[in-house]
C-alpha cells in the first residue's frame, strides 16, 4: 500500500505556533510559493467548473422551454420564467426565509447563513433572492473545488486531485451545486476547516468550523473531528521533540485547543435568533418533527428503503425512489470501509475524512423521514440521502484513487454524465425524483 507523507511535509513545515510555512529564505518568497500552489489549484479546476456550468445552462435552456411549452406552441418565455425552473422545494424555503424571515416553525430547520447571503446580495443587486442564491451556491462551489484540490493534493497527488474534482462536480446528483442550495456553501467552509485542521491552524479551522455549523446542522460534526485531528497533531509533534526538533511549542499548541468552541458557537447563535423569533432556542430540532421521526437505530431507515424495494410494484413511483435513496447510501458506506481497508486504503493520518463520512452517513440515517398520510404506501425512509453523500468528500477521493484504472474512469464518467443530466431535467420539471 502506498502511504502518504506525513501531514503538511509534502510543500510546507510547520510554525511554531501551528500554522504553514513553506521552505524557503524569506517570507515573501514563502507566500509567492503559496498563492502560486493556490492559483494552480485554481487554474486546474476551472475547465471542469465552466464547463458543467455550461452543461447546466445548456439543460436549463432547453428542458425549461421543450418541457413547459406544448408541441409547436407560438408562445415563448422569458429569461426570467427558464432561470426560476430551478426554484423548487428547498430553494423556495431559502428564498423565503430571506425575503420574510423565519415565518414558521417548520422553517427553522433551515439553518441561517445560506438565506442571510441571499438577502444581502438581494439588497446589493436589487435581484430575486433565488437568483442570488444561484450565484452564491455556484461561486461556492468553485472555491469548494479549489480547496478540495488543495487538500488533495497535499494529501495524495495531483493526478488523484484532479479526478477526486472532476467526480464531485459530475456526480449524478451534482446539480444541488448549481441549484440554490447550501450545499456548495457547506462544502466550501467544510473543506476549509479541513485543510486548516490538517496544517494545524486551530483558530482558522474552528471559524470555519463555526461557518459550517451556521451552514448546516452537519457542520457539529466537526467538533469531533477537531479533537480526533489535535490529538492526532500533538503526537506527531511529539515524535518531533522526541527526534530533538520543533522544541519549545507546547504552550501555542494548548492555546489552539480553545478554537474547537467556535463550531458550537454557530449553533448557538442560530440558537440565540431562534429564542428571539420563536422563544425556543431549539426550534431548529423541534422543527424536525415536520420532516422526520425521533432517532431510530441506524439499520431501520437502510432496512425499510430495502422492504419497500422488495414489496412495492416494481414500476411504481416508491421503488426506482427509494431504489435511488438506499444505492447513495450503500454506495458511500462501501467507499469509507475501502478507505479503511483494501488497496485503496487511507493512511491512518488521513483517518478523520472516514470518520466525518461515516458520522455523516449515521447522521442521515438516524433520523428516517415520517412516514405518508397513507399507511399502506411505501413511503421516503432516507430523504435527501442523495443530496447528503456529496458533503462527504473522502468518498470522492476514495472514487479517485479507483479511477486510476482506465477502466473505473471510463465506467464512472458514463454512468455518472447521464444520470446527471436526467436528474436534473426531473428537478427543473418539478418531478420528485431526488
Amino acid at each position: 500500500m502506498w502511504t502518504p507523507p506525513e501531514p503538511a511535509a509534502i510543500d510546507t513545515t510547520l510554525s511554531s505556533t501551528g500554522g504553514m510555512r513553506l521552505h524557503s529564505a524569506t517570507g515573501e518568497h514563502s507566500w509567492r510559493e503559496l498563492l502560486a500552489a493556490w492559483w494552480k489549484a485554481t487554474l486546474a479546476v476551472l475547465p471542469v467548473f465552466l464547463l458543467t456550468r455550461f452543461v447546466f445552462l445548456l439543460l436549463t435552456y432547453f428542458g425549461g422551454i421543450l418541457f413547459v411549452l406544448p408541441n409547436y406552441s407560438a408562445n415563448s418565455l422569458s429569461l426570467h420564467d427558464i432561470l426560476f425552473n430551478w426554484n423548487r422545494w428547498d430553494a423556495i424555503r431559502f428564498a423565503t426565509i430571506a425575503s420574510q424571515g423565519y415565518i414558521k416553525l417548520d422553517y427553522a430547520a433551515f439553518f441561517p447563513l445560506f438565506p442571510t447571503l441571499e438577502r444581502l446580495l438581494s439588497d446589493l443587486t436589487h435581484r430575486d433572492p433565488m437568483l442570488s442564491g444561484l450565484f452564491i451556491s455556484n461561486l461556492a462551489f468553485f472555491g469548494a473545488l479549489i480547496v478540495l484540490y488543495r487538500l488533495t493534493e497535499t494529501e495524495f497527488d495531483r493526478d488523484t486531485a484532479n479526478r477526486t474534482t472532476l467526480y464531485l462536480a459530475v456526480f449524478p446528483t451534482a446539480l444541488f451545486f448549481f441549484a440554490a442550495y447550501n450545499e456548495s456553501l457547506f462544502l466550501l467552509f467544510l473543506l476549509l476547516s479541513f485543510y486548516a485542521m490538517r496544517r494545524g491552524n486551530w483558530w482558522i479551522a474552528g471559524l470555519f468550523g463555526g461557518l459550517a455549523t451556521l451552514t448546516r446542522s452537519t457542520g457539529l460534526l466537526l467538533f469531533v473531528v477537531f479533537f480526533f485531528e489535535y490529538i492526532r497533531y500533538q503526537r506527531f509533534r511529539m515524535k518531533e521533540a522526541r527526534m530533538g526538533r520543533k522544541q519549545g511549542r507546547v504552550i501555542g499548541q494548548i492555546l489552539g485547543l480553545p478554537a474547537c468552541l467556535l463550531i458550537p458557537v454557530g449553533l448557538g447563535v442560530y440558537a440565540y435568533g431562534l429564542s428571539q423569533r420563536f422563544n425556543d432556542p431549539l426550534a431548529f430540532s423541534h422543527a424536525q418533527v415536520f420532516w422526520r421521526e425521533n432517532i431510530q437505530p441506524p439499520w431501520t431507515a437502510p432496512l425499510l428503503a430495502l422492504k419497500f424495494i422488495v414489496k412495492a410494484p416494481l414500476f411504481s413511483f416508491f421503488t426506482p425512489h427509494n431504489i435511488i435513496d438506499l444505492t447513495a447510501f450503500v454506495l458511500f458506506l462501501v467507499l469509507m470501509l475501502l478507505a479503511l481497508f483494501g488497496p485503496v486504503r487511507f493512511s491512518s493520518q488521513q483517518w478523520s475524512f472516514v470518520l466525518f463520512g461515516l458520522m455523516a452517513l449515521l447522521f442521515a440515517v438516524i433520523f428516517p423521514g415520517i412516514p405518508g398520510s397513507n399507511p399502506a404506501l411505501p413511503y421516503d425512509p432516507l430523504p435527501s440521502m442523495q443530496r447528503f453523500v456529496l458533503e462527504i468528500f473522502a468518498g470522492f477521493i476514495v472514487l479517485a484513487r479507483l479511477g486510476r484504472n482506465n477502466w473505473f474512469h471510463q465506467t464512472y464518467l458514463l454512468l455518472s454524465l447521464p444520470m446527471l443530466a436526467f436528474f436534473t431535467l426531473q428537478f427543473l420539471t418539478g418531478h420528485w425524483t431526488i
